[in-house]
């Protein structure tokens, strides 16, 4: 009992809460809270009548509109989809061809690739395998109706005024390959090393005859036997008869001297041998196909020496180029390999004494005697060389001398000559 009654206090607690706070509100928001129930109510009625009927809903929100038209059934989970084979060969195919031929012919080829696969090839335009041909080309001369049934064991019917008494050498044909790498080059040693390895291997073959000499293989030498040596290699024999051991002894030494001078006149290089070994080190390049160019500047070359040292060492050392003498300077181009250019270099920057007494005329100051001096404008490395001979010309004027630089394609020098400040 007690349990019902303070349920019934609490029920009606509740039930005066609510009235006071339905009396606390406006009566307007009253009237509004049951208008928005019945509407939402009203609501949910219509949509359930349409779902019914099958009907799609007309939403107020147009973003949610295409979702309804859809059909709110779940669709099936789509099946795997792989990529069909050789797809990206094709795309790559295209491509390449797309590269190397242009869009335009690219797309002629694609469309006739993709016609010879439907289709197959046009009657007439089948390839045939170059590999295997029925008759080889240099055998179709000789027969007679151009197959191999021409010859057989019993019949050979050839074209004889085809066959001579010579012998055709067809052109060998490199295959297509790159270039097999350098040999590797061999160690540079020191004169300090050589010896070394120059003793070295005469004591192995020392050792070597030494060993065979003990196994019996090879006769000992004779005894090396000298006038001052004598008495104590031969002994008891050179007391017995000493003019007959000394003429002996003699004609041995004389032999030796001609065996010795015999093997040096075999290892002597001839004349045409010195030749080419002189200029090999004189003209030898270490990079071979490269031309070094050096520029010179200078002031004046009136000295007649002067002038015939400029010419005479450039053809001597096997340069190319030109020395063009004008009234306001000398320009020296040289072309040739590294050895001949350091050669003349050192020549014209330091042997030559430019300040030499000469005879000069009276419109030559005191100043310019004594002020004469040779540049180096400008060296380096050019492609191939830009003159075929060495040669001096005198240019009244600088158009002149220009122009002769112009016919080679280096008139530049003249530029770069011109503008080194003069020291």
């Amino acid at each position: 009992m007690d349990d019902k009654a303070a349920k019934a206090e609490a029920l009606k607690a509740k039930i005066e809460a609510r009235l006071q706070r339905i009396q606390a509100k406006d009566p307007k928001e009253i009237v509004l809270e049951k208008d928005v129930a019945k509407e939402t109510s009203a609501t949910k009625e219509k949509e359930a009548h349409v779902v019914e009927r099958g009907e799609v809903p007309k939403l107020e929100d147009a973003s949610l509109e295409r979702y309804a038209e859809r059909g709110w059934e779940r669709k099936p989970r789509s099946e795997l989809a792989f990529v069909e084979a050789g797809k990206f060969q094709r795309q790559a195919h295209n491509e390449r061809l797309k590269a190397k031929y242009g869009e335009e012919v690219a797309k002629k080829m694609r469309r006739r690739e993709m016609r010879d696969d439907k289709f197959g090839p046009k009657p007439g335009k089948e390839k045939e395998d170059p590999s295997t041909p029925d008759v080889e080309w240099w055998d179709a001369p000789l027969l007679m109706n151009g197959t191999y049934e021409d010859v057989d064991e019993d019949k050979c019917n050839l074209v004889e005024e085809k066959i001579s008494v010579y012998v055709e050498h067809p052109v060998p044909i490199e295959p297509p390959a790159e270039a097999p790498p350098p040999p590797p080059q061999p160690l540079k040693l020191t004169k300090k090393e050589m010896k070394k390895l120059r003793t070295q291997r005469r004591q192995a073959r020392e050792k070597e005859k030494q060993a065979l000499i003990a196994q019996g293989l090879l006769e000992p030498p004779k005894p090396k036997v000298k006038i001052s040596n004598l008495m104590r290699v031969l002994g008891e024999e050179a007391s017995m008869d000493p003019t007959a051991i000394e003429k002996e002894v003699r004609k041995q030494m004389e032999e030796r001297q001609r065996a010795h001078e015999d093997r040096n006149l075999a290892r002597q290089l001839t004349p045409a041998e010195k030749r080419e070994k002189k200029l090999k080190k004189m003209f030898d390049s270490d990079v071979p196909n490269e031309t070094h160019v050096a520029v010179f500047r200078i002031r004046r070359l009136d000295n007649p020496q002067h002038r015939f040292k400029v010419d005479v060492n450039a053809r001597e050392n096997r340069l190319t180029g030109v020395c063009l003498i004008t009234s306001d300077m000398v320009l020296v181009v040289a072309e040739g390999v590294p050895k001949a250019i350091k050669r003349y270099s050192k020549l014209l920057l330091n042997r030559i004494d430019w300040n030499a007494d000469v005879e000069t005329s009276a419109t030559t100051s005191t100043f310019d005697k004594r002020h004469n001096t040779c540049e180096c404008v400008w060296q380096g490395i050019v492609a191939k060389p830009n003159f075929r001979k060495f040669r001096v010309e005198d240019c009244e004027l600088e158009a002149l001398a220009r122009r002769t630089l112009a016919g080679a394609g280096v008139e530049h020098y003249w530029d770069m000559a011109s503008n080194v400040p003069e020291t």
